[in-house]
């Protein structure tokens, strides 16, 4: 009975250890995408507050909504014409800049650029929609509040390069959050246990 009690108990506690050491799923990745891994989308918040973001979009996106998405953007469009027109990108600007019923103002909008990998912002002759990301490339998107409607957007201020590589932690190291401490909290836990049962076992037999 003792020794299958302890069975039950090691396998419940091994496997919470390994729960626990599972990294989270998400979509996208932060930062640019590795040579051949995706498709780069930088987004330029401007004046509206938050810092750019850059994030990696796996494999080969449809199109520029498509890449926004499994980056990890947040994207809605306007009421009259849907995703056909980006008019918040994770949430902003918000309905005190954009009611986002129509088309957007042609002095507060989010405009469209694309880019190899080193080389410059181009201003999307596209809708995003229908706009084909190149394999490897950046997309991006940057607020714009010209002060005319004549005036030209300025590109997102996050230059398209990839980040220098880092090299990965050897096999078994304990660099960064890779360690699996889940593992090692579980594994000193069935010992203590097993410890504690071959006590009680013990004295059992001794009365």
């Amino acid at each position: 009975m003792i020794a299958s009690r302890f069975a039950v108990a090691c396998a419940l506690l091994f496997g919470a250890a390994i729960v626990g050491a599972a990294p989270a799923s998400a979509t996208g990745t932060d930062g640019a995408c590795p040579e051949g891994g995706g498709v780069t989308v930088v987004v330029d918040f401007g004046d509206l507050g938050p810092g750019p973001v850059v994030r990696c979009a796996a494999g080969t996106p449809a199109n520029g909504i498509a890449a926004l998405r499994e980056a990890g953007i947040e994207v809605a469009g306007s009421q009259k014409y849907g995703l056909a027109v980006a008019c918040r990108l994770n949430g902003l600007p918000g309905p005190d800049v954009e009611s986002c019923a129509g088309m957007p103002s042609a002095t507060a909008y989010w405009s469209y650029w694309h880019a190899p990998a080193g080389g410059s912002w181009t201003s999307s002759q596209e809708g995003a929609q229908t706009a084909k990301p190149a394999p490897g490339g950046f997309e991006g998107w940057a607020f714009a509040r010209p002060k005319s409607a004549n005036d030209l957007p300025a590109p997102p201020r996050v230059a398209p390069a990839r980040q220098a590589a880092t090299p990965a932690p050897a096999p078994g190291g304990t660099e960064g959050g890779s360690f699996p401490w889940g593992l090692v909290i579980g594994a000193v836990v069935i010992v203590l246990v097993g410890g504690a049962g071959i006590v009680v076992a013990r004295r059992r037999r001794a009365q």
